[in-house]
């Protein structure tokens, strides 16, 4: 059930986000535009910044590295395809050596 009124929550405030919009775009008002404009440039600085994010999340070597690229060099969009290839193809730190649990031993009568 909360799912559900959590569901009809966020559809209502979507379906109030357009109709807002829509009157913003009618009036010409610019200020009704200004949460558009500013989910659009969220969106694209993510963008812009995944190359980092994904060696982040694939904890590679060289983090560092392609996070310097991405920030100095992404601009230019050949910069920033570097980065996202160094990211996706770059050696990764290997993981810990896992300790395996002992044999368990059957309790003798049972």
């Amino acid at each position: 059930m909360k799912n559900l009124l959590r569901l009809f929550m966020v559809a209502g405030l979507v379906a109030f986000a357009f109709v807002v919009i829509a009157f913003g775009l009618v009036r010409h008002d610019a200020n009704l535009l200004a949460p558009v404009r500013l989910l659009l440039f969220a969106v694209g600085l993510a963008f812009y910044f995944l190359p980092t994010v994904l060696a982040f999340y694939r904890d590679c070597k060289a983090t560092a590295w392609i996070a310097a690229v991405n920030v100095l060099l992404g601009w230019t969009v050949i910069g920033w395809v570097v980065a996202i290839g160094w990211a996706a193809g770059g050696k990764t730190r290997p993981l810990p050596p896992t300790i395996s649990a002992p044999p368990v031993q059957p309790l003798p009568g049972h």
